[in-house]
C-alpha cells in the first residue's frame, strides 16, 4: 500500500472544513450542524480511503467499500438534517436507516460480486418501500411534497432496477449517490425557503455534486483516456460547504435582527418594536377614522410564582399566559411584553365599549389556573386602557395614561380607563 498524493491537497482541506465545522457545532446548538459535521467528517473518510492505494486486491475492494460506504452515509446525513419531519433523534434514526441499510447492504455486495439479481432487487424494493411507508405515517396525506419525494423515489428505484438489468449494478451506486444529492438540493430549498447567498450555494452545489456522478459514468464509458483534474470534481463539495456556512451566519443575523424587536422569552415584540407598531396604528386609525385602545396588562403576584417555583416554572408559565391571551385577540391586535410580568395591547376598537369587551376577554384567560410540569400556577390580571385620541394623541402620553389607569386598577379603584393627559 502506498499513499496517492494526487489526493492530499482535498483531504488537507476537508480536514479544514471539518475542523471548521466542528468549531461552529460547539457553538451552534442545533441539530442539523451535528449531522451536517458528521456528513462532512464521512466525506473526509472517504477522501483517506482515495489518499491509501492498496496494492492487493483484496485491499482495494476493502478500501472501495469503506470510501463508498462513507460518501453514501454522508450524503444521507445531509438529507436527514434538512428533512422537514425528521425534527427528533428518534425520526431522524429511523429515516437514516431505511435510506442507508437497503443502500449499503447493496453497495457492500457489488463490491464483492455478488452475483444475484434477485437479491439486488428486494433490496431496491425494500428501500423503496420504507420510503413510502414513512411518508405515509409521517403525513397521511398525498401533498405535493409528498408526491414528489414518492416520484423521486419511484425515478430512482427504476433505473437502479434497470442498471441490474443490464448487468451494470454499480451504475446504481452512482444513481443512488446522485438522487441524494439532488434530494439534499430539494430538501434544502424547500426547508429554508429563501433566495440568499448561502441557501442558493448550497443548492447549486449540491445538484452540481449530485451530477458528478453520472457524469463520471459517461466520460468514463465515452471517453475513459480524458484526464480530468481531481479538483474539478471536488469543486461542487466545497462550494456546498461554503453555502452552509454562510447559511449560518444569515441565520445568525436574522436571528439577531429578529432578537433587537422581539422578547426573547416569548417571542412577542418588544418596546422598541411596539412604538412602531402603535405609530402605525395611529396613522392607520386617522386614515380610517377609527379610535385606538392602549391596555397595560401587569400580572398580580407574579413574583411569588418564580419565588416559590423557580424562574424556570415561571419562564414556562409566562409562555402560557402569552397562548393564552393571544386566543382572545384579533390578528390584527398587538400583544408586547414591555417588562418582566406586563404587557401592553394595542387594538383598534369603535368605542370605549369595545375596549371593556377586550378587557373582560383578557381577564377570563387567567381566570383557571395554568399547570406546568404538574403544578397549578394561579396568577390574575390587573389592566388598564386608554383611548386614542380621547386620552391622549401623543403615543407617548397614551402609553402613560394607560399605565396610570392600570395602576389605579390594581389599587382597586376602578375604572379601568384614564380620564385625561397624566402629565397634566
Amino acid at each position: 500500500m502506498h499513499a496517492n498524493f494526487n489526493a492530499l491537497p482535498s483531504l488537507v482541506a476537508l480536514a479544514i472544513l471539518v475542523a471548521v465545522f466542528a468549531a461552529i457545532a460547539r457553538h451552534y446548538a442545533k441539530e442539523r450542524v451535528e449531522l451536517w459535521l458528521a456528513g462532512w467528517f464521512l466525506v473526509l473518510v472517504r477522501s483517506g480511503a482515495q489518499f491509501l492505494h492498496p496494492r492487493n486486491a483484496v485491499s482495494v475492494r476493502l478500501d472501495l467499500a469503506i470510501g463508498l460506504v462513507a460518501l453514501e452515509v454522508a450524503s444521507i446525513a445531509f438529507v436527514v438534517s434538512v428533512a422537514p419531519m425528521a425534527d427528533t433523534r428518534r425520526r431522524q434514526l429511523l429515516l437514516a436507516s431505511t435510506l442507508a441499510l437497503p443502500a449499503l447492504a447493496y453497495t457492500d455486495c457489488m463490491i464483492w460480486q455478488v452475483r444475484f439479481p434477485g437479491f439486488y432487487y428486494a433490496l431496491v424494493a425494500i428501500g423503496f418501500g420504507g420510503v413510502l411507508y414513512l411518508l405515509w405515517q409521517w403525513y397521511r396525506a398525498v401533498t405535493p411534497y409528498v408526491a414528489s419525494v414518492a416520484a423521486g423515489g419511484l425515478v430512482l428505484s427504476s433505473l437502479v432496477i434497470w442498471s441490474i438489468a443490464a448487468g451494470h449494478s454499480d451504475y446504481g451506486v452512482h444513481l443512488f449517490l446522485a438522487a441524494m444529492n439532488f434530494f439534499a438540493a430539494g430538501l434544502y430549498w424547500y426547508k429554508l425557503q429563501r433566495a440568499s447567498a448561502g441557501v442558493i450555494a448550497t443548492v447549486v452545489g449540491f445538484v452540481t455534486w449530485g451530477a458528478t456522478f453520472p457524469v463520471a459514468l459517461v466520460q468514463r464509458t465515452i471517453a475513459p483516456g480524458l484526464p480530468v483534474e481531481s479538483e474539478v470534481w471536488n469543486l461542487p463539495k466545497y462550494l456546498v460547504a461554503v453555502g452552509m456556512i454562510v447559511t449560518l451566519l444569515e441565520d445568525q443575523i436574522r436571528q439577531s435582527e429578529h432578537l433587537a424587536y422581539h422578547d426573547a422569552l416569548t417571542g412577542l415584540p418588544n418596546r422598541r418594536l411596539l412604538q412602531d407598531r402603535l405609530l402605525q396604528a395611529i396613522a392607520h386609525a386617522d386614515r380610517a377614522g377609527h379610535k385606538l385602545a392602549v391596555l397595560l396588562l401587569d400580572l398580580d403576584d407574579f413574583k411569588e410564582v418564580n419565588d416559590n417555583f423557580g424562574h424556570r416554572i415561571g419562564d414556562a408559565a409566562l409562555q402560557q399566559v402569552v397562548l393564552r391571551l393571544s386566543a382572545r385577540m384579533r390578528a390584527s391586535d398587538t400583544l408586547a411584553r414591555t417588562g418582566g410580568d406586563e404587557f401592553t395591547v394595542v387594538s383598534e376598537v369603535s368605542s370605549a365599549q369595545g375596549a371593556q369587551t377586550l378587557v373582560s376577554a383578557l381577564e377570563s384567560a387567567l381566570v383557571l389556573p395554568i399547570k406546568v410540569e404538574g403544578r397549578l400556577v394561579q396568577t390574575g390580571v390587573s389592566i388598564g386602557y386608554a383611548m386614542y385620541p380621547e386620552d391622549a394623541t401623543d403615543p407617548t402620553e397614551l402609553c402613560a395614561a394607560a399605565d396610570k389607569a392600570m395602576y389605579a386598577a390594581k389599587r382597586g379603584s376602578r375604572p379601568l380607563r384614564s380620564t385625561g393627559n397624566p402629565l397634566l
